[in-house]
């Protein structure tokens, strides 16, 4: 079974100063910030992004509210300001407005819900045909106030919100079930681009290896939620670390250092316990949201990680398949700090947050065409 990876590919070395209080996000509720955000106008695209710094949302912000409330916003600023702001949420319950107020099922009626799930995931995984599609990131990160040793002495380094960084468009390739490299010839890049958080497993694998590693740990029902769909059914999830296939991967640690002073450097891959929401139609078992969160020990180089999957009806070729359209990951590690001119680094400093917005788009098929045209048929 492939195993999930989210890994974030770093190398820096640094010392953090404790985060101030005063930078703590202010946190507001689904239902205040479409207030805010309906009484913005005709303020500047400049000044609707500041005012939605440092904000962080009570409840998850749906995809449906989060284009209603991107399609009101005045420019570029303020609309990566609101999706910065939804992703941070999305691991979060939905508000009280969307939760819905039907009876939970009995046991019998929620393990045939179950099933479908389950029935979906297989058929799912084995007919998705082989396809070439869009990804684009956003890469987002905030900067803990900091202490760096320069060849000239100590650099201090003010505190800095999540902010974005850069973009990244690939090509991304499924065939045979597998998710192949990413391409990089026709790669657009803006900004610094996407080099930090890494990862893979949007298509079928990683609905089979979670619903595989839930089965064999804790699946409760959660909730019914409204969405524009219709009722959606929500099954929650705990997997502990023996039965998990999610890896938590960070580059690099420092293990050591040589005689010269140059680090002995080593990638961080630990197997984490996970738990997440299966979110689903209870009508035939497809899965429109999957989310999940390892299950990090207290004092851990990584201090946090996830994943969000959002799916979809996807044509291609002419036939509707469902897809991924958009993912959230997330993940806070601690950089090094060296404790000694020869000894192993320190990571107990506070932990810098990469987070990564991915859209999945331009859906085709994976192939050639070929057309035969006979001599009648040209004349």
């Amino acid at each position: 079974m492939r195993g999930i990876m989210l890994a974030i590919l770093l190398s820096a070395t640094c010392g953090y100063a404790a985060t101030p209080d005063a930078n703590a996000p202010r946190k507001i509720t689904p239902q205040e910030l479409m207030q805010m955000v309906a009484t913005a106008q005709p303020a500047s695209d400049a000044d609707v992004a500041q005012k939605l710094t440092g904000l962080e949302l009570t409840n998850r912000l749906s995809s449906a509210r989060l284009a209603d409330l991107t399609s009101k916003l005045p420019g570029e600023k303020s609309r990566m300001a609101l999706l910065m702001l939804a992703d941070q949420s999305i691991f979060l319950p939905p508000p009280a407005d969307e939760v819905g107020a039907d009876a939970a099922p009995n046991a019998a009626a929620a393990h045939q819900m179950l099933v479908k799930v389950v029935s979906y995931v297989n058929t799912t995984v084995h007919q998705l045909p082989n396809l070439i599609a869009t990804r684009s990131t956003n890469g987002f990160e905030n900067r803990p106030q900091v202490e760096k040793l320069t060849a000239t002495g100590i650099e201090s380094l003010g505190y800095l919100p999540l902010h974005w960084t850069g973009s990244l468009s690939v090509n991304v390739t499924y065939r045979d079930r597998k998710e192949v490299e990413y391409s990089q010839v026709k790669a657009k890049k803006v900004g610094s681009g996407v080099g930090g958080l890494v990862t893979r497993g949007e298509f079928g694998p990683i609905l089979s290896t979670v619903l595989a590693d839930a089965l064999k740990g804790k699946i409760t029902w959660a909730r019914w939620e409204k969405s524009p769909d219709g009722t959606l059914g929500v099954f929650h999830f705990a997997v502990p670390d023996d039965k998990s296939n999610y890896h938590v991967q960070f580059c690099c640690i420092i293990e050591d250092y040589s005689t010269d002073g140059n680090p002995h450097q080593q990638l961080f891959d630990e197997r984490a316990a996970y738990q997440g929401d299966i979110v689903f139609n209870p009508a035939d078992g497809s899965i429109r949201l999957l989310t999940l969160e390892a299950d990090v020990p207290k004092g851990e180089l990584v201090a946090a990680a996830g994943i969000a999957i959002e799916y979809a009806a996807t044509d291609i070729a002419g036939h509707s398949y469902t897809c991924p359209v958009r993912s959230v990951s997330m993940l806070q590690a601690h950089t090094t700090q060296q404790t000694g001119a020869f000894s192993r680094s320190d990571y107990k400093g506070p932990a810098k947050t990469y987070l990564n917005d991915v859209t999945f788009s331009n859906y085709h098929r994976f192939g050639s065409e070929m057309k035969i045209v006979t001599d009648s048929a040209g004349e």
